[in-house]
């Protein structure tokens, strides 16, 4: 009697815990069999990788696609960004976008493509109507970014600008300032400066006198006020 009381007691417990355990195995494993990876797809707008699917977590469901994307950016410096698809139930897609070329450094033969964050993409470069930041710089590796200083500020500078002025040229205006040409004004900038806030101060100067017709043929930022010239 007291068998059959116990039995009673914890039989059902025991046989909801035996029932859950394998309910658990049996939808890990479905989850598993319908999700695992089995096809990988990779394209890329002009360029090539190539990416080893082992390495990769076999399931689908649970993909780390932030993980893969810094691995893939890391491996390929020339890749700008990395778009991961997941087309469930058993396909992942890669897609590497390049870094866009934005401008050119260097002088006279030893010149270098940069995109907008400063990264070399090719040397002795044949590109035509991007910007020229015409200060001299040699040894720099492809897939790595501009460490110079003022070329960053240069780079910083067009980038910050892009939206509402079109600059032709950068040049070293002094031991400590640049300046940029656009068709029809040049633009003196301290190379150490805050570049986004100088950014900001001429698209409020330039924006003011567009209202009133006329844009000054030189805008000096190096102090608290701008200079303007006519």
């Amino acid at each position: 009697m007291k068998r059959v009381f116990v039995w009673r007691k914890y039989g059902k417990i025991v046989f909801l815990s035996l029932a859950g355990i394998l309910m658990s195995g049996l939808f890990a494993w479905a989850v598993n069999a319908i999700f695992t990876i089995r096809n990988v797809e990779v394209s890329g707008e002009g360029i090539q990788i190539e990416v080893d699917a082992t390495k990769f977590p076999n399931s689908l469901l649970f993909f780390p696609v932030v993980g893969v994307r810094e691995q893939i950016l890391k491996e390929y410096p020339l890749v700008g960004s990395v778009i991961l698809t997941k087309k469930y139930p058993s396909t992942l897609v890669i897609k590497a976008v390049p870094r866009k070329p934005f401008a050119i450094v260097g002088i006279e033969r030893e010149t270098y493509l940069l995109d907008e964050d400063g990264v070399v993409l090719e040397q002795y470069s044949t590109h035509r109507g991007l910007p020229v930041i015409r200060i001299a710089i040699s040894g720099a590796v492809l897939g790595t970014k501009i460490s110079d200083p003022t070329v960053s500020a240069a780079v910083g500078f067009l980038s910050e600008t892009a939206i509402f002025v079109r600059v032709l040229d950068i040049v070293q205006y002094d031991n400590s300032s640049l300046k940029a040409q656009s068709e029809s004004m040049s633009i003196v900038f301290p190379q150490h400066a805050d570049i986004p806030a100088l950014a900001r101060t001429l698209q409020t100067v330039t924006a003011g006198f567009r209202i009133k017709g006329k844009l000054p043929t030189i805008i000096d930022l190096r102090f608290d006020k701008p200079v303007v010239t006519f």
